[in-house]
């Protein structure tokens, strides 16, 4: 079992080390959810080796040599965990540059969109659409407020007409 989580550090460790540079693909984005479930893997091995850890330690207060059980318990939890922190370290790494080489490639996809000649037109628009809206809307409060000013006036007016 042993061999077999050492082994799976060193795979992680050569493939990372062989794709420094690259274009982010379905090949990627199938292996940062492979990283993800291997993580996940890893994840529940450490939630076990802690319950194994109290279980142990439970048993231990029954002992009279109580410490000495608990060190030895402590121990060998810190020997679990030492190997599974062995394979997170080259995957945690893996992860890091999959999700750089996908953020890449989605900000050069930005990039490219950005520059996009029918894009910019479409903004140039919308800006323009935007201003005129913005326009008109000044418009309307002008308006508002002068047809609450009339209102005034004629309220104002109409008091002072005689009743007939």
């Amino acid at each position: 079992m042993s061999y077999y989580r050492i082994s799976l550090g060193v795979l992680f460790t050569c493939l990372s080390l062989l794709t420094n540079v690259a274009f982010a693909g379905p090949a990627e984005v199938a292996e940062l959810a492979e990283i993800e479930k291997s993580q996940s893997n890893l994840n529940l091995q450490k939630d076990w080796a802690k319950y194994r850890l109290e279980k142990k330690q439970h048993e231990c207060y029954d002992k009279f040599f109580t410490t000495r059980c608990l060190e030895k318990a402590r121990l060998e939890h810190r020997q679990e965990i030492k190997e599974i922190r062995a394979q997170e370290i080259p995957m945690r790494e893996r992860e890091r540059v999959l999700k750089a080489i996908i953020k890449d490639e989605q900000d050069e996809q930005r990039i490219k969109d950005r520059n996009d000649p029918a894009k910019a037109k479409q903004r140039a628009d919308n800006v323009k659409d935007y201003e005129q809206k913005q326009l008109d809307q000044i418009k309307r409060e002008e308006d508002l407020v002068k047809k609450r000013a009339d209102s005034e006036k004629r309220a104002q007016e109409n008091k002072k007409a005689n009743p007939l």
